[in-house]
């Protein structure tokens, strides 16, 4: 296999090369690179390599070093990110995979954008109980509630919660938006669960949040 450039952030991390991967990023921050552009190129290496999991291509093990090597690469270039963004966003997110499924890889990517981008994120985990969410949702009145979906087995899951949580908000103005990802959501899900947006990948999960945050 001919190895990747030595600066191409998106070969790198699905190649697993975490050493090359972090050089890169350094070498490029050194040569005067956007670390917005280099954030954007992590994820989309990710959101590859979680489309080469989904498809057979790679296993758990490639999941868990590609989050390590986002991990490790956002270290770098967050506070950064934070230094050239606008100020504090006072919006604020609670995000979860619901009860049922454990997946986190597109859920991390999104709590590391918005946080880049300056909102407060509550990431609850994997595999929370509606009643956990609902609970959270109360106590931490976010501007918009994330659910993350990767199994059509969850779809029920994904209901319950959000019908508990509108139970649990019906005397809030307004109403809380819910917005739900995930690589088998479309629209017919959202109306379904009941929520008020939904995404497949994480790019389109930051424009939904934004968009229904205020």
């Amino acid at each position: 296999m001919t190895p990747p450039p030595a600066d191409d952030l998106v070969a790198l991390i699905v190649g697993m090369d975490q050493r090359g991967s972090l050089a890169a990023i350094r070498r490029r921050l050194a040569g005067g690179e956007d670390p917005d552009k280099l954030m954007e190129e992590c994820r989309a290496g990710m959101e590859q390599v979680g489309k080469m999991f989904e498809r057979g291509e790679y296993f758990v093990t490639a999941l868990i070093m590609a989050g390590e090597i986002f991990r490790q690469a956002a270290d770098i270039l967050l506070p950064l990110l934070a230094a050239t963004e606008s100020p504090q966003d006072s919006r604020k997110v609670v995000i979860a995979t619901v009860k049922g499924d454990i997946h986190d890889i597109g859920k991390n990517i999104v709590v590391t954008l918005l946080e880049a981008r300056g909102l407060t994120v509550v990431d609850l985990g994997v595999d929370v109980a509606p009643e956990l969410i609902a609970d959270a949702v109360v106590a931490e009145r976010p501007d918009v509630l994330g659910l993350s979906c990767l199994l059509t087995t969850g779809f029920g899951a994904l209901r319950e919660t959000i019908e508990l949580v509108r139970e649990r908000t019906a005397d809030r103005e307004p109403r809380l938006p819910v917005v739900i990802g995930g690589t088998a959501i479309d629209q017919h899900t959202a109306e379904y669960a009941g929520a008020d947006g939904w995404c497949t990948d994480a790019a389109d999960g930051i424009a939904v949040v934004h968009a229904l945050a205020g």
